[in-house]
Formats: structure tokens, sequence, C-alpha cells
């Protein structure tokens, strides 16, 4: 065989190769379900996309921030064709009366898992009381002479900063809207790829909250993350503590 049929073989080999590599990225898709309608303390609806067809699911729900890790399961279903469907799920006893909760589907097998959360009740809703630490009970138990007035006030319940995506322009900006922000609060915006919930994700801004409670922003959409389909968002105060996290696709949406 000659030097120059050689060659002319390897080229196409590296021809036809890349195109199976071009093929394979164009046809990645990452499954996820979105929250379509909630019926307080009843029910919950999801719509899934790219849903891998085929695999028995069980779904969980729990309090908001587990990922639905361990959660009550409320039901399975199967994805038949996989792609795109809409289902409809009970909210368990134990989480009505929850503001928010969170959502996991997981497959019997194959490992896999997507997790969301939605709205229950945003005006009066509860939030989960933290479990006491244990304290040693005393040998006695001597009575007390008096008991003395309270120093302060019970502080009012912890509501906690969310934000929802309300219009996004592809690589370019997305614009959020919230409520439950801390008055007189500097915040950091970070982005970051999809399932990170932007920790330690790249700067994309700042804003001070003022007088707290609603906020509306639009932010720049940092060039590394250009091109991403999906991309976690996270507003980080620096101080106090607060954050609240959420995620878009990355393309053209208005509401």
């Amino acid at each position: 065989m000659t030097k120059k049929r050689v060659l002319v073989i390897v080229l196409l080999l590296t021809m036809l190769f890349t195109a199976v590599v071009g093929i394979s990225k164009a046809q990645a898709a990452y499954p996820s379900f979105t929250i379509s309608e909630v019926k307080k303390d009843e029910s919950v609806t999801i719509l899934t996309q790219d849903m891998i067809k085929n695999l028995e699911w069980k779904v969980l729900m729990g309090e908001y921030n587990t990922r639905g890790e361990k959660g009550i399961e409320v039901a399975t279903f199967n994805s038949g064709a996989g792609g795109s469907l809409s289902a409809t799920f009970d909210i368990p006893d134990a989480l009505k009366g929850r503001a928010m909760i969170s959502i996991r589907i997981e497959s019997l097998t194959g490992g896999y898992y997507y997790y969301n959360w939605f709205w229950n009740d945003q005006d009066n809703g509860s939030w989960p009381t933290p479990a006491p630490t244990t304290t040693p009970a005393p040998t006695t138990t001597p009575a007390p002479t008096t008991t003395p007035a309270p120093t302060s006030t019970p502080a009012p319940a912890v509501k906690y900063p969310y934000f929802n995506i309300v219009a996004v322009e592809k690589d370019k900006t997305v614009s959020v809207e919230g409520k439950n922000f801390p008055a007189n609060t500097e915040f950091t915006v970070l982005m970051g790829k999809m399932w990170t919930m932007g920790i330690k994700g790249t700067e994309a801004g700042t804003f001070n909250s003022g007088e707290g409670g609603e906020m509306a922003a639009t932010f720049n959409i940092p060039a590394a993350l250009a091109g991403f389909s999906r991309i976690s968002i996270r507003l980080q105060a620096k101080t106090g503590g607060y954050y609240a996290y959420n995620w878009f696709w990355n393309n053209i949406t208005e509401n």
C-alpha cells in the first residue's frame, strides 16, 4: 500500500470521527422539570423536558432547601416515550401548611434524579422549626421562688428571601424580581453552571436591598457562561448570611 493511500485513509477516518463527535454533542440534552401549577395543600403539577424514556420513577416531597432527599414518597410513574410529559401529585399531609416545599424525582434504576421546589402558601405558610439541641436533665429540680418576666419580646418568624426569573436575553442579561429581602443589605450576584446553585460562581454584579422586602433588577450574563443552555444564579448577602438562588434557560424569554 502506498504512502499516499495510507494518508487518504487516515484523513477519512479522522473526518468520520469528527462527524460522529459533532452529532453526539448536537444531540446532548439534560432532563429537567418545572412547576406548572400548584393547588394549595392539595397538589402540584410538573412538566418534564428531555425525559429519559421507559424508566420507573418515584416522587418525593420534603422541607424546603432539602432537594427532596429522604422525603415523603407520594407517587411513582413510568416515563414512557420520554421527552415532555405532565403529571400531578398530591401534597402529603405532613407538608400541608408549609410556605415552600421541595420536590424530587428519582429513577428506580440508573441513578437519575432531578429536583425543584414550589410555593405552597406564599402568604401564610409556616416554616420548619429546627429541632432543639438535647439538654441533659438536672439530677434535682429545685422549686423556683419567682418567675421573672421575659426581658424581651420573642422575635417574629423568619421569612427567607427568594426571587423569580422574569426575563432573559440570551447570552446578555437576566431580569429577576424578589421578595422578603432584608433591609439595607449589600448583595453579590453570582452565576455558574447548572446544579451549582451559583456557589463560587462568576460575580455578575452587586446591589443594595434598600428598604427591603421586594426587589427587581437586571444583571449581565458573564461572557464565560455564554452558550450554556441553563445557568444558576445566586444572590448572596455580604453580611448576615442571607442568600437565595434559582436558575434559568439561557434563551430569549419574557413574561
